[in-house]
């Protein structure tokens, strides 16, 4: 039946990316693949749009009627700007197929992957256990904001969008949800791949650094894994990494420690795309990469559009703005980190590469489609935002990124883009002892500057940053060079915002910029990922001639470049194989050889299994349940983690950092106790109607963890309490007066 699930997935991405590519193609009919992509994203993001204000708005309730109304008014939509591209015919048949190869080949592997670590669980790779708990909840909701399962009485205070698209998909196949987490990773990571894929073909116009792209930005990882292979073949500690004791390089890569590399950076944690993939916890920076491959992907195709002599008509025009605003505005609701981001972004790349889509005025047009991505999505604004955010701080210089650990995060990246922007400096700007003096004189200062501030990575992104915007000032002609210079220039001024500027939070101390690096290192690692797959091709371009040195440094810069590339893909490959090997119980799970990520449940507690289905199949709507309150990364706020049943208070430590001031979140574990504890029938219903409650699970954790006094009276005084459920380790209660 799970294949079953995974044809309809599949059918359903087809469906919509197909709905959507006429009007797709239009936008980026300049471009080699039309658009084709990134159709299935650009669906994806309309469709969730036009859903999601339906319900925000209260006109329709999410369901079967809302998406069915969605649906055709994306086909409307589609059809109405796109009637010119609506034969088939005049398709690029022979991209779209290799395009479709290459998302359906990246959408199998990722499933074995999953098959391999399917479970939903609550220690290790944690944040999946609340993400689930959003999308259940969201499935439960008729109108956004959706309920907060860990906070009774509380909207979900956190970016959602994204949780909301897999709970349309989920809803539109009829697949569980426990089992369309699942295949919602493998959707998303496929997404990822494809729009990689056809964002660096487009720039290159060339098939193999689409492919580069996809090995560069969505598979290669830190340097990390290189040393601690030395570790082990060595049996010495290498750069911090310990050896692990292992008979062979496969018992070696079965048992090996990938959870060490995230912690990279002073003050974080940061995963690369593939790391994120891998891990499956459907967090926002994750869902979110698709959606990043595709916004750049629509910016350069208004760019291309742009530079040629043919006017675009108003309808072209509004069609760019229009598509540009809702996907730019979806980052608001989908990973708030990286609306300002791209932004920036938006306006960069119409300021600087001077893109007139048909109005005058480089800076009315990007003023236009930020206002308008902004308005479109207000209603998450006044209703749901997280409020967790308190301003901005200076970054300590104890805890600022290291030079070596800015190279262990991306030598690969690193080495291709300062070699090509070097070319460029060589070839383009000074000639012989000239240029020698001038780089020392503008170097010397740099560096000076970055030991006083102890600011180490400005010796790399200063001279980098500063070539890319001599040459975007320089350039008469706007064309793929301006653009990827534009990209290197982002992931500098990202790279120099994390280590000079964080975004205050809940976190402090050490852990100040904790979040600023999880979130902003992604898309830094997507704008460098994909320069550099250009600076490949650059580079070979250049270094063309029949000179005997020429060809010998060629040689030389190709075999560097090999090294780096197998380098970097030993932590990919063996963190593939210890996830899934099934011995790390503490970040895999127990169960494997299904996409069911519940399926755990029935052998770790199976009364809670058990109850958890009965709730699902016969509780609708969102009452109130209340449970054991506990902290993260503990087998604990189950219930409400795999039925969106909202309880007083799940996750303490993640809601207060999803909510200021704390709101009383200490208070509703000490009500939650009392309630379980007290013997006192008339204070416990006094505090159940606190927070509307409806329903009381008794379990093992209950038991174990209340007093049986206090847990009697809820078959002592009938009158208030009904039991509606019981199995041997589960009983639920129903309050009468509800």
């Amino acid at each position: 039946m799970q294949i079953v699930y995974v044809l309809y997935w599949w059918l359903a991405i087809a469906f919509i990316g197909f709905i959507s590519f006429p009007m797709v193609s239009r936008v980026c009919g300049s471009t080699y693949d039309k658009g084709y992509s990134v159709s299935k994203i650009v669906g994806l993001i309309f469709l969730t749009f036009i859903s999601w204000m339906l319900s925000s708005l209260h006109i329709l309730p999410f369901g079967y009627a809302n998406i069915a109304v969605s649906i055709i008014i994306l086909a409307a939509v589609s059809f109405a700007f796109g009637k010119k591209n609506l034969r088939i015919s005049q398709w690029p048949r022979k991209k779209i197929l290799i395009i479709e190869a290459v998302y359906t080949s990246a959408f199998i592997c990722f499933l074995l992957l999953r098959l391999g670590k399917p479970d939903i669980y609550y220690t290790g790779f944690a944040d999946a256990v609340f993400n689930h708990a959003f999308i259940e909840s969201i499935l439960r909701s008729g109108y956004m904001p959706p309920a907060d399962p860990w906070y009774a009485g509380g909207s979900i205070p956190y970016y959602y969008g994204g949780h909301y698209l897999i709970s349309l998909l989920t809803k539109f196949t009829g697949v569980p949800a426990s089992i369309a987490f699942n295949i919602a990773v493998a959707m998303l990571a496929a997404l990822a791949v494809c729009a990689c894929y056809g964002l660096a073909y487009n720039i290159t116009k060339r098939k193999l650094y689409g492919f580069i792209s996809v090995i560069f930005v969505c598979i290669a990882g830190y340097t990390s894994g290189f040393f601690q292979l030395i570790a082990y073949a060595s049996n010495h500690t290498v750069l911090g990494y310990a050896p692990i004791g292992a008979q062979n390089i496969i018992d070696w890569m079965q048992n090996f420690d990938f959870w060490t590399a995230p912690w990279l950076v002073n003050g974080a944690i940061v995963h690369y795309p593939y790391f994120s993939f891998l891990t499956g916890d459907m967090h926002t920076f994750f869902m979110s990469m698709p959606f990043q491959f595709a916004y750049i992907a629509l910016i350069y195709a208004v760019f291309q559009k742009s530079r040629g002599n043919i006017p675009l008509s108003r309808s072209d025009t509004l069609l760019n703005i229009v598509i540009l605003s809702v996907c730019l505005g979806f980052f608001f609701i989908l990973n708030t980190w990286e609306f300002p981001t791209y932004v920036i972004f938006t306006f960069a790349a119409f300021i600087i590469l001077k893109i007139s889509p048909g109005i005058r005025g480089n800076l009315f047009i990007p003023l236009i489609i930020t206002a308008l991505g902004f308005t479109l999505y207000l209603p998450y604004y006044l209703t749901g935002r997280m409020s967790g955010f308190t301003g901005f701080g200076l970054l300590p210089s104890e805890i600022r990124t290291s030079l070596d650990q800015f190279l262990r995060y991306g030598v690969l990246f690193l080495f291709v883009l300062i070699t090509f922007v070097l070319v460029l400096w060589k070839r383009e700007f000074f000639a012989g002892k000239r240029s020698i003096m001038v780089s020392v004189a503008f170097l010397i200062p740099i560096v000076l500057l970055a030991v006083f501030l102890h600011f180490q990575i400005l010796v790399l992104v200063a001279p980098i940053g500063f070539i890319c915007l001599y040459f975007l000032y320089k350039s008469k002609v706007r064309a793929e060079r301006e653009f990827v210079l534009l990209l290197i220039l982002m992931g500098v001024a990202l790279a120099f915002f994390c280590d000079f500027i964080y975004i205050k939070d809940a976190l402090s101390g050490e852990w100040v910029r904790f979040n600023t690096v999880l979130k902003l290192y992604h898309p830094l690692w997507i704008f460098l990922g994909i320069a550099a797959t250009y600076g490949v091709y650059g580079i070979l371009k250049h270094l063309n001639g029949r000179r005997k040195l020429i060809r010998i440094g060629k040689a030389a810069w190709i075999g560097i470049v090999a090294l780096l590339i197998i380098v970097s893909l030993i932590h990919s490959v063996a963190s593939t194989v210890s996830m899934t090997s099934g011995r790390h119980e503490n970040f895999c799970g127990v169960n494997r050889g299904t996409l069911d990520g519940m399926a755990y449940l029935e052998e770790i507690n199976k009364g809670d299994y058990e109850a958890i289905k009965w709730i699902n199949g016969n509780i609708s709507g969102s009452p109130v349940i209340l449970e054991m309150p506990v902290n993260p990364s503990t087998y604990s706020s189950r219930v409400s983690a795999f039925t969106g049943l909202p309880t007083v208070i799940g996750w303490r430590t993640w809601e207060t950092m999803w909510r200021t001031g704390g709101n009383n979140i200490d208070e509703r574990s000490k009500d939650v106790d009392s309630i379980y504890n007290i013997s006192d029938n008339s204070r416990a219903l006094e505090l159940l109607r606190k927070y509307n409650v409806a329903y009381i699970y008794v379990g093992s954790l209950e038991r174990d963890q209340y007093a049986a006094e206090g847990l009697k009276k809820f078959d002592t005084f009938t009158d208030d309490y009904n039991s509606v459920y019981q199995n041997d380790g589960v009983v639920i209660y129903q309050l009468k007066e509800n």
